[in-house]
């Protein structure tokens, strides 16, 4: 089942309110800000690409830089700059060949940490035939979830 699917599109919230979920926050000091506007959309171009820089957290000339390009292409210059760790810009390239990583049922992203860590620990539990036999989807869910982020990095 979609992510989409399960959250209310008018309210923004889950229509289950007794999921259960682990967040793993990322502490990397490195990553992307994106651009949102002060309505509280992203900042995209005709495309969909959300404006962007790759940084470091905290760096105030790349976070001037990304408000300035905003401004330059229309903004009201009100919006704010927010950090995205662990995040890095692909090329139309590499965002094709994670999906066709995705329709193989495969790992999207080599780069996808938190993927390879539960590839590990059904291997580990189920052993290499359950891997083999369709376990290997085991995160296909939240990958098709981050997918629409991918596609703008």
């Amino acid at each position: 089942m979609a992510m989409e699917s399960l959250i209310n599109p008018k309210t923004g919230k889950p229509y289950v309110k007794n999921v259960r979920r682990k967040v793993i926050e990322k502490h990397y000091d490195w990553g992307l800000y994106v651009y949102k506007k002060s309505n509280g959309k992203w900042f995209t171009d005709d495309e969909g690409s959300i404006l962007n820089i790759p940084a470091e957290r905290g760096d105030l000339s790349k976070i001037s830089e990304l408000r300035s390009a905003a401004i330059l292409h229309g903004d009201d210059g009100e919006g704010k700059a927010v950090f995205v760790p662990g995040l890095h810009r692909i090329s139309e390239e590499e965002y094709s060949e994670q999906k066709e990583r995705l329709k193989a049922g495969l790992i999207p992203s080599m780069n996808d940490l938190g993927a390879w860590h539960a590839a590990q620990q059904t291997l580990d539990k189920h052993g290499r035939d359950s891997y083999e036999n369709g376990w290997s989807r085991i995160r296909t869910c939240r990958v098709k979830h981050a997918r629409a982020w991918w596609k703008y990095f």
